[in-house]
């Protein structure tokens, strides 16, 4: 982790630098005590400020904590580890910031990032601290470098410390709150995908019958069979099993071919952007509401996972939508479809195109998000 020291004067220090040199010309040529302890006061203010600063930084050091996804509109915690290992220099006022990506837009149109500030660090101690970065776009982030600094004790003279600590992160699409039962409304004959289990477990469904062991309740025990027979036997129930959903996000078509009507509110990079929104809302009301989902992406190489249910699941999906980049090429690449019992959601961008090999599939556009949204 390289560091590099720089010197910055803001406006007030520098006025206050401008008056202390004005005062030592005058001080020069006509000798005055008012003039020479004034200048001398001011002069020593100006040192003082610079070396304290300037030695409070010596020994400092900032590590960047790996920081969790983010979510666009969401805070996102950015956590340090910050080490004064002088000896005998106490730490006063830091503030510590992530510095401005070099690359075009920089943090501007990513988000805003809010510095983190200690106080106080004596020497050896080290602390926490927490900065905040509110997203304002989804995709894959890098920070490059840390900034901490002081202006301690007059605000005179800022000493900056860089620290160079390249890291990567990703910020999820925005979700929007669903309504209540609107998985089972996009379906009235139910968004079902309900299988029955092969497992044996507390559910309703008929599995078999087996040989009584001891613990078995007796409510499961087979009496008829036990009126011919001289053994026992228990009744298997099924394991009940969730139901399912896959949600199939069409990004096909580029957006230059997309079917956007001139004048219109939403441009077609917009729409591509609330579609990714719905099939995240989507799949975060499927996992709240206990179905075991997955996400087909139509357009792009990305993995099709199987349907599973689970915070980690959940998060996987996310990484998927996160890392669409729009600006690549589109593919065309059939997908082999699998022999699985589960609704199908499909959400378009622009206009909806039904599809033969899925006649039982259900079809969103872009534009319906904001009648979805509680």
């Amino acid at each position: 982790m390289t560091t590099r020291r720089l010197y910055h004067v803001p406006l007030g220090g520098a006025a206050f630098i401008v008056v202390t040199i004005l005062l030592g010309v005058a001080s020069a040529y006509r000798p005055n005590n008012l003039l020479v302890w004034t200048f001398a006061a001011m002069l020593a203010g100006v040192l003082v400020s610079g070396v304290i600063s300037g030695g409070m930084l010596v020994r400092l050091a900032v590590t960047r904590l790996d920081p969790r996804p983010g979510r666009v509109g969401e805070p996102l915690a950015i956590r340090y580890l910050v080490r004064h290992r002088a000896r005998w220099w106490p730490l006063f006022d830091l503030s510590i910031e992530e510095a401005p990506l070099a690359s075009a837009g920089g943090w501007s149109n990513a988000g805003k990032c809010s510095p983190a500030w200690l106080l106080h660090a004596g020497p050896g101690e080290s602390a926490h601290v927490e900065g905040v970065f509110m997203p304002s776009r989804r995709g894959r982030f890098r920070f490059e470098s840390i900034r901490a600094a002081s202006s301690f004790p007059f605000g005179l003279l800022r000493k900056v410390v860089v620290f160079r600590q390249p890291m990567e992160f990703l910020v999820f699409p925005r979700v929007r709150a669903l309504r209540a039962g609107v998985l089972r409304s996009l379906a009235p004959h139910g968004i079902g995908g309900v299988r029955t289990s092969r497992d044996a477990g507390p559910g309703e469904d008929f599995l078999g019958v087996r040989e009584y062991r001891p613990g078995d309740s007796p409510r499961q025990i087979a009496w008829r069979r036990r009126a011919g027979l001289d053994d026992l036997a228990t009744i298997e129930r099924s394991t009940p099993s969730p139901p399912r959903l896959r949600v199939v996000l069409d990004l096909s078509r580029p957006t230059s071919a997309l079917r956007v009507a001139d004048g219109a509110a939403r441009s077609g990079r917009d729409l591509e952007e609330d579609a990714i929104t719905l099939a995240a809302s989507l799949l975060l009301a499927a996992e709240r509401e206990g179905y075991e989902h997955s996400l087909e992406l139509l357009g792009f190489e990305a993995p099709r996972p199987p349907l599973r249910r689970g915070h980690w699941h959940l998060q996987r999906l996310m990484a998927v939508l996160a890392g669409v980049d729009l600006d690549r090429p589109r593919t065309t690449i059939p997908r082999a479809d699998r022999e699985e019992r589960a609704a199908t959601v499909f959400v378009h961008v622009d206009r909806v195109e039904l599809t033969a090999d899925r006649p039982d599939a259900i079809h969103l556009s872009a534009t319906r998000l904001e009648d979805l949204v509680a």
